[in-house]
């Protein structure tokens, strides 16, 4: 490098092509190593789809108990203070049932309890869905209506963001998830785009488990571009690539600290080579706490207790029809 008669610096030939070399060398050895981590990343979302395809005919009952722990004065007209429900799902051959049953108990302004029902069915052809607001309301639809309370072990940690799509779907990206036949334009914000990344081989708990980042890029391909959130999954290979552990992280909270981690535990073989968690669980920080005062305050905890599942069930169609609306109740779509 030398310096022209104005006093600015000049790079000499010999530097400009020292420092073209080291450019490209560097990204001699970046290409392959981003290239390898894109293919054990499509790797890793091509067998955990075929994972989940083991449970795509199945029947699960099931105990959910949802409790808040934390309120702040601006919670306590709204948000709920605990649930209790019992939910049955069944998917086969691509019809299915849900019935979730249970109760409510309201914030501590209005701490009466009330009643939660769901119950829908599908029979190949048509929706019967029967819910529970303050009173009965039935729907008829045309074709399958699908539901995030439908119990898909691969899923329990996406029922946060209420969606029917599978993890593999959802690691595969914004098109993936919005094209998929569960998914609806809600499942993903306008200007959010999921990126997921491999990030290599961990142990957790004895198991052997491969990390993948689900990261939020907002915004993306243009000068707003910026990343909002990311969630880490642990994927347990010899257990069907079950999410034995979650962490999400908002960074408008904390890029430190896991506002929410999910669990799946006691993982049980219901048939040979296939694995089912029957207890799992879903627990939130208060993001207010942790952003002010750099405090791990638990806001709520969600928990889900399985007592029965079996794969492969068989139930004649007129089971999936056996969704009863009762007298007086009035019915969208129906006849």
């Amino acid at each position: 490098m030398r310096q022209n008669p104005s006093g600015s610096r000049v790079i000499s030939s010999g530097s400009m092509i020292r420092f073209s070399f080291a450019v490209l060398l560097m990204m001699s050895f970046a290409a392959p190593i981003f290239a390898e981590s894109n293919d054990r990343l499509q790797t890793l979302i091509e067998s955990l789809r075929k994972n989940e395809a083991l449970y795509e005919n199945l029947e699960v009952h099931w105990r959910e108990c949802y409790g808040k722990q934390y309120y702040p004065e601006v919670e306590k007209a709204s948000v709920p203070q605990s649930s209790d429900i019992e939910g049955h799902w069944i998917s086969q051959q691509g019809k299915f049932y849900l019935n979730f049953e249970g109760q409510r108990t309201g914030p501590p302004a209005a701490s009466g309890k009330t009643g939660i029902h769901y119950q829908k069915g599908f029979d190949g052809a048509q929706t019967r869905f029967l819910q529970l607001r303050h009173n009965y309301v039935g729907k008829i639809i045309k074709g399958p209506a699908y539901d995030y309370r439908g119990f898909h072990p691969h899923s329990i940690p996406l029922r946060w963001a209420r969606t029917a799509v599978p993890l593999a779907t959802f690691l595969s990206g914004r098109e993936a998830i919005l094209t998929h036949p569960r998914g609806t334009p809600g499942d993903v914000v306008s200007n959010l785009f999921p990126t997921a990344a491999y990030r290599g081989e961990e142990e957790l708990s004895g198991l052997r488990c491969l990390k993948v980042t689900l990261y939020h890029v907002r915004n993306k391909g243009t000068a707003a571009e910026r990343t909002s959130a990311r969630r880490d999954f642990w994927l347990a290979v010899d257990r069907n690539y079950l999410p034995v552990k979650t962490e999400s992280y908002n960074y408008f909270y904390s890029k430190k600290v896991p506002i929410e981690t999910a669990v799946l535990e006691n993982l049980q073989e219901i048939q040979p080579g296939i694995w089912f968690p029957f207890a799992s669980s879903i627990t939130v920080l208060d993001g207010i706490m942790l952003r002010e005062k750099k405090r791990s305050v638990v806001s709520w905890k969600r928990e889900y207790t399985v007592s029965e599942v079996s794969l492969n069930p068989e139930y004649a169609v007129e089971f999936y029809r056996n969704v009863p609306f009762p007298e007086g109740t009035p019915v969208d779509g129906g006849n």
